[in-house]
């Protein structure tokens, strides 16, 4: 008597399990793992990965150029969906190419062109039971924080490459892999920092002009004071940490606008300057040091 209840219970379940009544995330017994690989300049595509393996590489300065992840969701209703910034592109949504899902390619091959950052989330109506943590190695700066559930990791604006990617799903509650404070670092929160006029303050001379005066770096001239007249200059970023309260950049492709006729004439000069925690920015060259009014 006991076997045949036994059996009519199996039946019961499965028959349960085909017409729906029972959510196939109820028997899910372990936590859904992504596999992902990515296609890495001067070697192709790598093979998959998981569990917060790093899939790329890591002090070679070769380029992530495309990525597939996929899920194996453990009998939880689950999907997984990704977008990459691309150099010349940009955000994938932002395009006719949309969102990724499910092992299809993000990203080029064959173009040369660098990830710059990404975005994963999970899918189906049990991923609000889970996390998806990814922490991305980027060009001047090394491993980001990781970043979570959609949000950006990687940078923007600043034409730096992805050079390795870490992914791991664990269940809501559950610890993070380490710190989520900075995952993403885009170039208008540094710019912020740095535009507008600063003062020459050491060593002791008049402060009354500006001696660097910084627009937007990549798309307006700004001036840099050099002596006793103004010189017309581009800025770039060099490098960042990522929190952007510190960073590194130079001035370039300056010109001297020559009297009496004004004539414009390029001066390859490169100065470079730093960023500090205490907001002053300092002049490599001769340690000047520079403040805001």
């Amino acid at each position: 008597m006991k076997k045949r209840f036994q059996k009519l219970s199996v039946l019961l379940v499965a028959g349960a399990l085909i017409i729906g009544i029972v959510p196939t995330g109820v028997i899910a017994a372990t936590t859904p793992v992504a596999s992902y690989c990515t296609h890495v300049q001067n070697i192709g595509w790598q093979g998959y990965v998981g569990n917060g393996a790093t899939s790329g590489t890591e002090g070679q300065s070769y380029r992530l150029e495309g990525i597939k992840i996929k899920l194996d969701n453990q009998g939880y209703d689950l999907g997984i969906s990704y977008q990459t910034h691309i150099q010349n592109i940009g955000w994938e949504a932002d395009t006719a190419r949309g969102w990724k899902s499910n092992d299809t390619m993000s990203g080029t091959e064959g173009l040369s062109y660098r990830l710059e950052a990404i975005q994963i989330k999970l899918t189906g109506t049990d991923a609000s039971k889970f996390n998806i943590y990814y922490q991305v190695h980027a060009q001047n700066i090394g491993w980001l924080d990781w970043a979570k559930n959609g949000e950006s990791a990687g940078t923007e604006g600043l034409g730096w490459r992805l050079e390795g990617i870490r992914i791991i799903i664990s269940p809501i509650g559950s610890a993070a892999p380490g710190s989520t404070a900075y995952p993403f670092v885009s170039a208008t929160q540094f710019v912020s920092k740095i535009k507008g006029d600063w003062y020459q303050s050491s060593p002791n001379i008049s402060t009354t002009i500006p001696g660097l005066k910084i627009k937007n770096p990549y798309e307006e001239s700004g001036l840099i004071w050099l002596g006793s007249k103004y010189y017309e200059c581009r800025y770039r970023v060099i490098s960042v940490a990522k929190d952007c309260r510190t960073g590194v950049f130079e001035a370039y492709e300056q010109n001297y606008y020559k009297p009496p006729n004004w004539e414009k004439i390029p001066i390859n000069i490169s100065k470079v300057y730093r960023l500090t925690e205490a907001n002053t920015i300092i002049e490599n060259e001769f340690n000047f040091v520079y403040v805001r009014k």
